[in-house]
């Protein structure tokens, strides 16, 4: 699972990849800047303001804990934030399928 915002370019870059390399299923959120339905309508001022707003309210996760805590304890995190590997369920049913016909096969 990863979250990054469209003006960190070179962050999205990032999670994208490694969310298409992750074999399996990988939720990405992006937040985009829509200043008329996300900054206007949540009273973040104008364009500009709401940019320097969501920037400054987004850090990755690998520095929330150093930077953040206790002075910000409304940060966005972005980045990955969580990988679990497990068995991918298509290759799982696979393997089912397959030793179910080799019990049929020896029964």
């Amino acid at each position: 699972m990863g979250r990054e915002i469209t003006l960190q370019t070179p962050g999205l870059k990032d999670v994208l990849k490694q969310g298409l390399a992750h074999t399996g299923f990988s939720f990405i959120e992006v937040m985009s800047d829509c200043t008329e339905v996300f900054g206007r309508k949540n009273d973040l001022g104008n364009s500009a303001e709401m940019v320097l707003t969501q920037k400054a309210s987004t850090r990755p996760d690998y520095l929330e804990d150093a930077v953040d805590q206790p002075f910000r304890p409304h940060v966005i995190k972005t980045g990955v934030l969580a990988c679990n590997d497990r068995p991918e369920y298509a290759e799982s049913y696979r393997r089912y399928v397959e030793n179910m016909k080799q019990d049929r096969e020896h029964a």
